[in-house]
């Protein structure tokens, strides 16, 4: 019989168990390997939370690394950013390698949810790197998102209001006075803030109202700055509905007419159904993908109060979310499909998988790594549209978008590359699991019930049944032999590690034993 979830945000206490400093880490990081559970072992939620929610130092900008691009004004290995924009040939090429950057940043990720939160912002707050086109103005973009990562939610989407890649992506640089575009406008109150489920009734006139507001404004390419020109923009009063309480913003003159945007957020900001918005949508990225009444009422409804509570700071959110009861309830262990980044970010992590030193083929394997997740329908910097991926906001299949024949099939592939002889070629450079050394670290490598169960419990977001653990069992062991022979072969190897035969005996069971867990449904999910 199922045990009702708890509907509590009452928070956890003492030291964590095991299963539930995996199930923390699974959710906030990209992929949990022997580092992330030595590293947290023996802190408790509140220290743990305290390292989680830590904002991570800003990177080092993306270089210009395309030995097929001859850039004229900037050498390989410099960066672009500020540089001129030339042409869309040498454009495509710095998007391309804003692309990769981010996949490396991704993967060189600390122990903070700093990451995993840029991503939420991309997918909550969207742009399009190849329809802005501009490279420059995407990387300002992202960098603004890592900025919030941990942030103010209200001063994220002011800033990002006239940033410059949104201003190009919704048309915000043709919004003038005599051609309104309402574009951004509606996004902002549909998308962005209120949403438009039950309770949220804004009008046709609001985005209209809201595009006035927002006139004026270009984008630079010169100075790569967002302008606000007042000849363009609309000075007329603008009036709002019941929804807002009818409220009026007075139209500006000059300058001044830039500082409508502040009443209009303002406005916006005023509605619980903006927090509640917001809170949705975070818990379906940490939590479940469905939620029900008692969900809506017990942990939605206080989680925006709290973000109100303090003034849309989301940190305060995350760590109740975080550390409540209701976050670790078993019901949310193993419920969400792992999205492609999660999955593929996730295997480099676990299996601690060595990239190359050199700078030049560290970027042509986060390239590789990139383009795999990007077949996988998870193209980061473009995702599908201004909604985001499917997955995440398209009921009732949310995450399971991520898996189909293909997509399944594709992940095989991925997998079998990485144990593959020569391991998946990065053109040029190789990348591959060393299952070895994954199991080395385990307490009890030597014994095959300890070693299947160390694994499957790092692995696995959920438990295996009876009949599982003895299929992967008899991938280290044939039918003839015994518990013994596992034991003997690895104390032989433990003893005599340059003895070739004896560990290629246990490296092609290893492989055996790792590609059947890879392939399990149990794995796809976190």
């Amino acid at each position: 019989m199922a045990i009702a979830p708890t509907y509590s945000l009452t928070p956890i206490t003492g030291s964590l168990k095991k299963t539930d400093l995996l199930h923390l880490l699974r959710r906030t990081l990209f992929g949990v390997g022997h580092k992330e559970l030595s590293f947290f072992q023996y802190k408790n939620i509140h220290q743990s939370l305290d390292i989680i929610l830590k904002q991570s130092p800003n990177p080092k900008p993306p270089v210009q690394n395309d030995p097929d691009i001859t850039d004229p004004l900037i050498s390989n290995g410099s960066e672009w950013m500020n540089a001129p924009y030339e042409n869309e040939e040498i454009d495509k090429s710095r998007r391309i390698g804003l692309k990769t950057w981010w996949m490396g940043e991704m993967l060189n990720r600390d122990f903070s949810v700093t990451e995993k939160m840029t991503l939420f912002w991309h997918n909550h707050f969207v742009t399009e790197i190849d329809i802005v086109k501009d490279s420059r103005y995407s990387y300002r973009y992202v960098s603004m998102l890592r900025s919030y990562a941990l942030g103010n939610f209200k001063r994220l989407i002011r800033e990002g209001t006239t940033d410059i890649a949104m201003l190009v992506y919704l048309n915000g640089n043709s919004n003038t006075k005599t051609a309104p575009n309402e574009n951004y406008s509606r996004e902002l109150m549909e998308l962005f803030t209120l949403g438009k489920g039950a309770g949220v009734n804004y009008t046709e006139d609001d985005v209209k109202a809201g595009a006035s507001v927002l006139s004026g404004w270009k984008d630079d390419k010169k100075s790569i700055k967002s302008v606000f020109i007042p000849s363009l923009h609309d000075t007329d009063d603008k009036h709002f509905s019941s929804f807002f309480e009818n409220k009026t913003i007075k139209g500006k003159s000059g300058n001044d007419g830039m500082l409508e945007i502040d009443d209009l957020i303002d406005m916006i900001f005023s509605r619980k159904e903006t927090a509640k918005f917001l809170c949705r949508n975070l818990y379906r990225w940490f939590v479940s993908a469905h939620f029900d009444e008692a969900i809506e009422s017990n942990i939605i409804s206080p989680l925006a109060d709290i973000l109100i509570k303090h003034d849309f700071e989301i940190v305060p959110v995350l760590r109740t979310l975080l550390s409540s009861e209701h976050f670790f309830d078993a019901a949310y262990r193993g419920c969400i499909v792992k999205n492609p980044v999660d999955f593929y970010a996730g295997v480099v992590k676990q299996f601690d998988l060595a990239l190359p030193t050199k700078l030049s083929d560290t970027h042509l394997c986060w390239a590789h790594i990139y383009y795999e997740i990007s077949g996988l329908s998870m193209n980061i910097g473009d995702p599908p549209s201004v909604a985001g991926w499917p997955a995440f906001h398209q009921a009732p299949k949310f995450h399971q978008w991520w898996i189909n024949s293909y997509t399944l099939g594709f992940r095989m592939k991925i997998a079998d590359s990485l144990y593959s002889e020569g391991g998946a070629n990065c053109n040029g450079p190789r990348i591959k699991f060393d299952f070895l050394s994954f199991v080395k670290r385990l307490k009890n490598p030597e014994n095959p019930d300890e070693l299947i169960r160390e694994s499957v419990e790092l692995l696995f977001a959920i438990q295996i049944g009876k009949s599982s653990t003895e299929k992967l069992k008899k991938l280290l062991l044939s039918e003839q032999e015994t518990d013994y022979y596992w034991t003997d072969v690895w104390n032989q190897f433990s003893a005599k590690p340059n003895d070739l035969m004896t560990k290629s005996v246990i490296e092609n069971r290893l492989k055996l034993f790792f590609g059947k867990i890879m392939s399990m449904p149990e794995y796809q999910m976190m």
